[in-house]
């Protein structure tokens, strides 16, 4: 391998890191802590089998595609259509907007609870709509601004929230406690609260064709990328689960479960009396919701964009994505003030149709179809296609009852 191509290999590697851990892995024991730590190691890494078996399966239909197309890394609303016509493809974007949009909307929920508690630490009381608003427009603006704006932005706030995290844990591992790690509750009603944020949490496959156009159609070199890419952040997430919920007491499970980020960052403050470790952990929160926010926000302005077919896009025609982007996911934080569980419930139904439901329902197709020499195919056969594709059906299951 050549150092370029491990250069790539390693930008590769960051991207799909990078992409994963955000802001959903501040649910992850706000979700967890009623069904246990222990429960939640093998409910993280069954998700984490799904999502990079998919993840693979993503891969494997692009790698076909590109056999009949000059075209590499086709987005999954393009294979949907390619498979299965107009319909296909109606259903992928459909579900790409919920997904962008329900992410946002969680994000925005729990950035301005905490932006609301700041105000409040400092003497002022800030209404949650208006934090709502300023956080909105304070980081809205380098989306209106240009794409550069947010990928200087997103670098920072990246690296900050990596060296807050590694300080973070440092911190709180002397705070654990064996007993709070001990507690196990594995009722149907709480793996089912969790197993759909746990899943949310895995979500980088809609960059799966920027992968490829970056290494180039090397499906040894894209496998192992996937692999080992999603596999940091569940030893990120492993990590994280181990302090929070070896410090969180099991006897406040209920009031935790039920609380928002805010609140989740209160009680881990108020446990470790610790104001230098108070402080990171907000700001770590803080960060990764930031990051979160930043990827997501310009993914559907680029989305809405491309749905409105703007071929040049003027300051004012950018103004206008841009309310179209931030108004719904504003109003639903407006009117579900703790709603940051919930948008990433509803994600995670938008989610599973994108990376799990389609792509193996196309390479379940063209299988069928096309028995020709694949330049890759995923092991497993057409058993474990069908496998992942209830589990994918078992995720809105979840959700929707």
């Amino acid at each position: 391998m050549s150092i370029s191509s491990k250069s790539r290999v390693t930008g590769a590697l960051l991207i799909v890191a990078g992409t994963t851990i955000g802001a959903g892995m501040l649910a992850l024991p706000m979700t967890s802590i009623q069904i246990g730590f222990f429960n939640s190691v093998w409910l993280l890494t069954a998700m984490w089998a799904l999502m990079a078996f998919t993840a693979l399966v993503t891969l494997e239909i692009n790698l076909r595609m590109a056999r009949k197309s000059p075209v590499l890394g086709v987005s999954v609303a393009g294979l949907a259509q390619v498979a299965f016509g107009r319909a296909g493809q109606v259903i992928a974007k459909a579900s790409l907007l919920l997904l962008f949009y329900a992410l946002l909307a969680a994000y925005i929920t729990g950035s301005s609870s905490l932006l609301k508690e700041g105000f409040r630490a400092i003497g002022l009381n800030c209404p949650f709509s208006v934090a709502t608003v300023i956080y909105t427009i304070s980081l809205g603006w380098s989306i209106n601004a240009c794409v550069r704006m947010v990928d200087y932005a997103n670098r920072f706030f990246f690296a900050l929230k990596m060296i807050v995290f590694t300080g973070i844990i440092v911190c709180l591992l002397p705070y654990i406690q064996l007993e709070n790690l001990a507690y196990h509750h594995g009722s149907l009603s709480a793996l089912s609260i969790a197993a759909p944020v746990f899943f949310t949490s895995f979500g980088f496959h809609g960059s799966i064709p920027t992968l490829i156009n970056y290494v180039g159609p090397h499906p040894r070199q894209l496998r192992f990328v996937i692999l080992l890419g999603s596999l940091f952040p569940l030893v990120i997430y492993l990590l994280w689960q181990l302090a929070t919920l070896g410090i969180l007491p099991a006897s406040q499970a209920s009031a935790i479960a039920q609380t928002d980020v805010a609140g989740f960052v209160h009680n881990l403050n108020a446990i470790t009396n610790n104001p230098l470790l108070g402080g990171m952990i907000t700001l770590f929160t803080f960060l990764a919701i930031t990051t979160s926010f930043l990827g997501v926000a310009i993914g559907l302005f680029d989305s809405i964009s491309e749905t409105l077919s703007l071929p040049t896009i003027t300051q004012f025609e950018r103004l206008k994505v841009s309310l179209l982007t931030f108004l719904p996911p504003v109003f639903f934080a407006l009117f579900y003030n703790d709603g940051f569980i919930i948008a990433l419930g509803y994600a995670a139904i938008a989610l599973s149709i994108l990376a799990v439901l389609i792509p193996t329902a196309v390479a379940l197709k063209w299988r069928g179809d096309d028995r020709s020499s694949s330049p890759y195919q995923v092991t497993g056969g057409q058993l474990s296609l069908v496998a992942a594709f209830i589990a994918g059906l078992l995720i809105i299951f979840f959700k929707i009852t």
